[in-house]
């Protein structure tokens, strides 16, 4: 009788974690966007399995990272995700596509977790993440109690949630990556001028209401028509992917790069004065006095115009462009040998 009452027991209980389960499938099925998902997802796990400590862990060098670049996916507790080396991670997971469940030196863990890593850490699971049939990260569960996930234990429920969860990743893939053919210029990946005429809008206005400083710089290369005709346009395309990589590194993560048209582009800069924007330009020019474009035997040269909300007449998004358009064309001028390019008719 105490056998046959402890089998319906451990039904229950198992009942209850496969509807807890199935709770957290249906929420996240129908997530599209990446920084809703990780965040959700930790927030589900936490507050229905109680576990205290929930993250997840993508490769530095897939996909994920790289759609996920420049967003923030800290969410509302705490940083839900943390970016490892493959190579790093890959010898934990034991060559298998399935959950590993630790109770004993977790230490070893220490490449796939947060820094600073949880205090007092008795278990830990940890499930694949695969985009596409390719693994591209895990989700992590730990608790102080080493009885909590035991290698003993039977993980398939946790194989089918991240299961779900990676489903979820290739659904908000495919919908970041539509989104993103919208705002995105094709060739660098940087805003298109749509997407950041509308981001200045966005930024200028914040500005004034906050009674903070934005400026813009202008971007033009120099001689960018004698690369294509001499070295060819697939040539060019490389300088202004390299060009356009390499902006979006040096600037913060509030900035934004954008391709305005052509071998233009500009670079909108939150709380950031005249002579602060014009120091970064200074910089991204000497890196590129130094590090020519690879696989050509070309540096990449440019001229940089710079103004800011605090500037008189900048009294409208468009004009705080045409003003940057300005300085630009104003320096141009101002180089002996070198011809000016014309201002844009009517400004931006």
């Amino acid at each position: 009788m105490h056998d046959k009452a402890r089998i319906l027991e451990v039904l229950r209980r198992n009942e209850a974690i496969r509807a807890k389960f199935f709770e957290v499938e249906s929420e996240i099925l129908t997530i599209l966007k990446f920084e809703e998902l990780f965040a959700r997802l930790v927030c589900l796990i936490r507050a229905k399995f109680e576990v205290p400590h929930v993250w997840v862990t993508l490769f530095a060098d897939g996909e994920l990272a790289r759609l996920l670049d420049g967003l923030d996916i800290r969410g509302a507790q705490g940083c839900p995700t943390v970016l490892a080396e493959r190579g790093a991670v890959l010898p934990l997971l034991g060559g298998q596509n399935a959950p590993v469940l630790h109770n004993h030196s977790l230490e070893r863990f220490a490449p796939l977790m947060p820094s600073p890593a949880p205090p007092g850490l008795g278990s830990l699971a940890v499930a694949p993440l695969t985009l596409d049939g390719r693994l591209v990260g895990t989700l992590n569960q730990a608790d102080p109690s080493p009885k909590r996930f035991r290698p003993d234990m039977d993980a398939t429920l946790l194989a089918q949630l991240a299961m779900r969860v990676s489903l979820c990743l290739s659904n908000v893939t495919a919908h970041e990556k539509l989104a993103r053919l919208a705002l995105c210029d094709p060739l660098t990946g940087l805003l298109n001028r749509r997407a950041m005429e509308e981001r200045l809008e966005a930024e200028f206005l914040r500005a004034r209401r906050y009674g903070a400083v934005l400026s813009v710089a202008f971007i033009d290369m120099d001689d960018f028509k004698g690369v294509n005709d001499t070295l060819g346009h697939d040539a060019g395309d490389a300088m202004l992917a390299f060009f356009a990589a390499r902006l979006h590194k040096m600037a913060r993560k509030i900035d934004s790069c954008a391709r305005y048209a052509g071998d233009e582009f500009v670079v909108i800069l939150p709380s950031t004065d005249a002579a602060q924007a014009r120091a970064f330009m200074d910089r991204v020019e000497q890196f590129f006095r130094y590090s020519p474009v690879p696989g050509i035997d070309r540096l990449v040269r440019f001229s940089a115009g710079v103004a800011s909300s605090a500037d008189p007449g900048a009294d409208s998004p468009a004009r705080l462009l045409k003003l940057a358009d300005e300085d630009l064309f104003a320096r141009k001028a101002a180089r002996p040998g070198r011809p000016a390019r014309a201002a844009a008719p009517g400004g931006a």
